[in-house]
C-alpha cells in the first residue's frame, strides 16, 4: 500500500447531497464523528448497507517545492460519484463507480503547510451514471486507493482519461509484422520548449529491440516478426519505456507492457487467436470477495487467478464494469482472453446518461488498451430488460462505433437476455453476440437449450455467437438423492452443468461459453435458497473456502493437471443402504474403494459414477484412486433422512412448475394463442385488455410494467416479488389472462 493511502478519515453524512455540493460549507462534518481509515476502504456492512453521502479527509504536506512541479491526485475508483475540494476549493468531479480518475490540483496545493483534502462519495442510483440497476451490490467507497503523483511541469497528461499519458496499442498485421501505435498525451504551457519522447521496446527477454526519437504527435513502430502473446501456450509480454525529454535531461518516464496478437472470428467456426482455433471455456467473475467486498487487494486478486487456472479455464469474462488493472495485468501474464465491459445494463432516453456510458467506455478502453489479453469490448449488458426501442438501437450503434475508432484491433461485443428475439437489431451491431440463457432454472426445461442454440444459428447463421452466462443457485448445505429445479442442492447444480455444457460443446459453431459465476457475490436484493444478499450461483463459496461440485466437473473437462475428486462429500448423512458415489477426474480410469471392495471405472467425459455402493451402519470411509491421485470421504448410514438437507422456503410465492404434472395439462394452464404470465412485460403492455386484467389483479405491477416495459417474463418479475404475491394470486391472474387472445403481428 502507498503512503498516501495511509492516515485518512472517514464520516458517513446522511444529511448531505452530493450533487449540489461544490463548497465546504454545504456539508456539516461532524469533528467527533471522523473514524481513521487506510485505502482501499469501502463502508458497506452486509444486512445495514448504506446508501448515501460520505467524506473522505486527509491532510497532507507535498515533499517537495511546487513551483517547478505539478502534481496530481490519482483515484483508482470511487463508487460511485466522487467530488474532490482541497483547501476549500472544488477541484472536480467523477461520476463513474469502476474506472480510474486524476486530477490535476497544482494550482490549489500550498508548499510548506498543510494541505487539507475532502473527498465526497456517493453510492445511490442516479439517473446519469450507469449503472441504473443491476444484480449485484454497489458498495460504496475509494475501495481501490490513491496516488499522489509529482512531476516536472511539462510531463505526461495522467489526466488524460485516468491513463499514464500514453496509449499504446499493438496489434499484430496480416504479414507477420508487429505494429505499435504509440499516442502521447503531454502537458505543457504554450512558452515553453517542446519536448520530445525517447520510446524504448523491449522485448519477453528484456532485450531493449527498437530505440527511438519521436515528436510529441502519434508515433507507428514495427517490429518484424515478433513474439507473439498466444494465450496460455506462450503469455509472451513486450514492455515500453517512454521518456520525456527537454534540453535539461529527461523529465518524466512511463513503462508500460503490451504483446502481439491477432484476433478474429468466424460465425461457423468460432474464435481464432494468431490464425489457430481456440474454443474459449470461460468463467464469469465479479470483483467483490467475502468480508472485504470490494475492497480487495493483491491477496485477493492472487487468490482469484490460482482458482481459474486450477480449474482449467482459459478465458475470463470480467464482469459488469471495469475491473482493478491488476487483473488485467495478471491475465496478460497467464494468458488468459478477456471479456471486458462497461456497466451498461439500463437504457433510457436521457442523453447525459448515454455521455456517461460513452465516457466510462472511453475510459475502460484508453486505461486498458495496452493489454493483449483483451480481445472483447462488451458495450451492454441484458440492456433489453426493460424493453427495445429504436432509439437503443441508434445509440448503441453509435457506442459501438466510438469503440471502433478508438481500437479496430479487437472484437466489439454484447450480452443479450434470451427473450431478446432472434432477428432484434441488436444482435446486428456489435461483431459478436454473446446470450445470458437459463433454461431449466428460470424458464423452461434444461433439454431446451440446446434447440435456443439450433434456432439462433439457423436464423442466424452470419452471427458469431457465445453464451455469456449460464448457471443456476446452490446452497451447500442443502442436498438431495434425487436433486430438483429450485431445491438449491448442491447435487442439482451439478447435474445442470453435467446436463448443458455437453450440448454447449458439441456446438462448433459457439465461439466458446462463461459460466455464471465462478464465485458467489455479493447482491443485496437477493434473499431466496437459504442465503440473504448473495447470488448463490458460484462454483466457489463468496469467501473462496469451498469449491462446489461443479468446480470440479469442469477442472475434469478443462484442467490438464491429473486428478480425482469424490462428489457429494458434504452430503454425509444417507438413509439409503444402497448408495451411487459420484466422482470427477480428467483420468480415463480410476477405482473406488468402499468397505473392503474395490470398483474401477473407465470414462471419457469426467463424470465416474460407482453404483450399487453399500453402506453399513454408521461411519463408511470411501476412497479414489487413480494413477498418482486420490481423494477421501466418509458417508454415514442413519435410519432417518436429515431435515437439514432439505430448503424449506419461508415465502414460497410463484412456483409455475407446481402447477402442473404433465404436457397436458401445462397445455390446458398455458393455452396456445392466448395472453398468460409467461408472455413479456413488452407483449402484455401492448395488449390494453391485459393490461386491464393485470391493474385489476395488482394495480403496482401494472403501474411498474407501464414504466419498466421489457423483455422478461411475467412469471420471472412474479419469481422475485414472492414476498408481496401469493401462488394463488398469480393462478387467478394467469386464468384471466388466458381469456384474452393475442395481438399478432397481422391482428387478432
Amino acid at each position: 500500500m502507498g503512503e498516501f493511502n495511509k492516515n485518512w478519515e472517514f464520516q458517513k453524512l446522511p444529511q448531505a447531497n452530493i450533487e449540489s455540493v461544490t463548497d465546504l460549507k454545504q456539508i456539516a462534518v461532524n469533528e467527533n464523528e471522523f473514524e481513521k481509515v487506510e485505502l482501499p476502504h469501502t463502508w458497506y456492512q452486509e444486512g445495514n448497507a448504506y446508501k448515501g453521502t460520505a467524506v473522505y479527509r486527509k491532510c497532507f504536506n507535498l515533499p517537495q517545492p511546487i513551483e517547478n512541479s505539478r502534481i496530481v491526485l490519482k483515484f483508482y475508483a470511487a463508487e460511485r460519484w466522487c467530488k474532490i475540494l482541497l483547501n476549500g476549493i472544488f477541484v472536480g468531479e467523477h461520476k463513474g463507480g469502476y474506472s480510474a480518475f486524476s486530477f490535476d490540483i497544482t494550482q490549489y496545493c500550498k508548499s510548506n503547510t498543510e494541505n487539507y483534502l475532502y473527498v465526497l462519495v456517493d453510492n445511490r442510483s442516479f439517473e446519469a451514471i450507469s449503472p441504473l440497476t443491476g444484480d449485484f451490490t454497489i458498495f460504496g467507497g475509494l475501495y481501490r486507493g490513491s496516488d499522489l503523483i509529482v512531476t516536472s511541469k511539462i510531463c505526461f497528461d495522467r489526466t488524460y482519461y485516468g491513463t499514464e499519458g500514453v496509449i499504446v496499442l499493438a496489434n499484430l498485421e496480416t504479414n507477420g509484422i508487429g505494429k505499435i501505435t504509440l499516442e502521447p498525451h503531454v502537458i505543457k504551457e504554450v512558452n515553453q520548449e517542446e519536448p520530445v519522447v525517447i520510446y524504448k521496446v523491449y522485448n519477453p527477454d528484456g532485450v531493449c529491440e527498437i530505440e527511438t526519437t519521436s515528436s510529441i504527435k502519434k508515433t507507428e513502430l514495427t517490429i518484424g516478426n515478433p513474439v507473439l502473446w498466444n494465450g496460455k501456450d506462450n503469455s509472451a509480454l513486450y514492455e515500453l519505456s517512454a521518456e520525456l525529454k527537454c534540453e535539461n535531461g529527461i523529465i518524466d518516464k512511463v513503462i508500460i507492457p503490451f504483446g502481439f496478437r491477432n484476433v478474429t472470428i468466424n460465425p461457423s467456426k468460432g474464435f481464432f487467436l494468431n490464425g489457430n482455433h481456440l474454443v474459449l471455456n470461460g468463467v464469469a467473475k465479479h470483483q467483490d470477495y467475502g468480508n472485504v467486498y470490494n475492497a480487495v487487494g493483491e491477496q485477493q486478486w492472487k487468490q482469484d487467478m490460482m482458482d481459474i487456472m486450477e480449474i482449467g479455464a482459459n478465458s475470463v469474462r470480467l464482469s459488469h464494469y471495469q475491473h482493478p488493472k491488476e487483473m488485467y495485468d495478471m491475465c496478460d501474464q497467464k494468458g488468459l482472453v478477456v471479456w471486458a465491459e462497461i456497466p451498461m445494463l439500463r437504457f433510457t432516453d436521457s442523453p447525459v446518461l448515454f455521455e456517461n456510458a460513452v465516457c466510462q467506455m472511453k475510459e475502460l478502453i484508453l486505461q486498458n488498451i495496452n493489454h493483449p489479453s483483451i480481445c472483447f469490448w462488451g458495450i451492454q449488458n441484458e440492456i433489453a430488460m426493460f424493453g427495445e426501442s429504436q432509439l437503443m438501437y441508434e445509440k448503441m450503434e453509435e457506442l459501438n462505433q466510438i469503440v471502433k475508432s478508438l481500437d479496430p484491433t479487437r472484437l466489439t461485443a454484447c450480452a443479450n437476455l434470451n427473450s431478446v428475439k432472434n432477428e432484434s437489431k441488436l444482435n446486428h451491431i456489435t461483431d459478436v453476440v454473446g446470450y445470458n440463457i437459463y433454461f431449466g432454472w428460470y424458464y423452461g426445461e434444461m433439454e431446451d437449450t440446446e434447440q435456443f442454440l439450433e434456432d439462433f444459428h439457423c436464423e442466424n447463421p452470419d452471427i458469431p455467437f457465445g453464451i455469456t452466462e449460464y448457471g443456476v443457485d446452490c446452497n451447500t448445505a442443502f442436498h438431495s438423492e434425487n436433486p430438483k429445479v429450485k431445491d438449491y442442492t448442491e447435487e442439482f447444480q451439478a447435474l445442470y452443468h453435467e446436463t448443458v455444457y455437453p450440448i454447449f460443446k458439441a456446438k462448433k459453431y459457439l465461439f466458446g461459453t462463461y459460466i455464471w459465476n465462478l464465485y458467489d457475490f455479493s447482491s443485496e436484493i437477493r434473499d431466496e435458497g437459504g442465503i440473504q444478499y448473495r447470488n448463490t450461483k458460484g462454483l466457489i463459496s463468496y469467501d473462496r473456502q469451498i469449491k462446489k461440485d461443479a468446480f470440479y466437473y469442469y477442472k475434469a473437462q478443462w484442467s490438464d493437471s491429473p486428478f480425482v475428486k469424490i462428489a457429494q462429500t458434504r452430503f454425509i448423512n444417507r438413509s439409503e443402504e444402497t448408495i451411487t458415489i459420484k466422482a470427477y477426474s480428467n483420468l480415463r480410469t480410476i477405482t473406488l474403494y468402499a468397505n473392503n471392495v474395490a470398483q474401477s471405472i473407465t470414462a471419457d467425459i469426467g463424470v465416474f459414477k460407482f453404483e450399487g455402493i453399500k453402506l453399513k451402519k454408521g461411519k463408511n470411509t470411501v476412497k479414489v484412486v487413480g494413477e498418482n491421485c486420490e481423494d477421501e470421504a466418509v458417508f454415514c448410514l442413519v435410519d432417518e433422512p436429515n431435515q437439514s438437507y432439505i430448503y424449506k422456503d419461508a415465502n414460497p410465492g410463484l412456483n409455475v412448475r407446481n402447477w402442473f404434472t404433465d404436457i397436458v395439462e401445462e397445455e390446458k394452464i398455458f393455452p396456445k394463442g392466448m395472453y398468460s404470465i409467461r408472455d413479456s412485460s413488452q407483449d402484455l403492455v401492448a395488449s390494453e385488455a391485459a393490461m386491464k386484467v393485470i391493474e385489476e389483479c395488482m394495480p403496482k405491477l401494472a403501474q411498474q410494467m407501464r414504466e419498466r416495459s421489457g423483455s422478461m417474463p411475467l412469471d420471472r418479475i412474479l419469481s422475485h416479488m414472492k414476498k408481496f404475491v401469493t401462488d394463488q394470486q398469480c393462478r387467478e391472474l394467469n386464468a384471466k389472462l388466458t381469456k384474452i387472445k393475442k395481438i399478432t403481428k397481422g391482428g387478432l
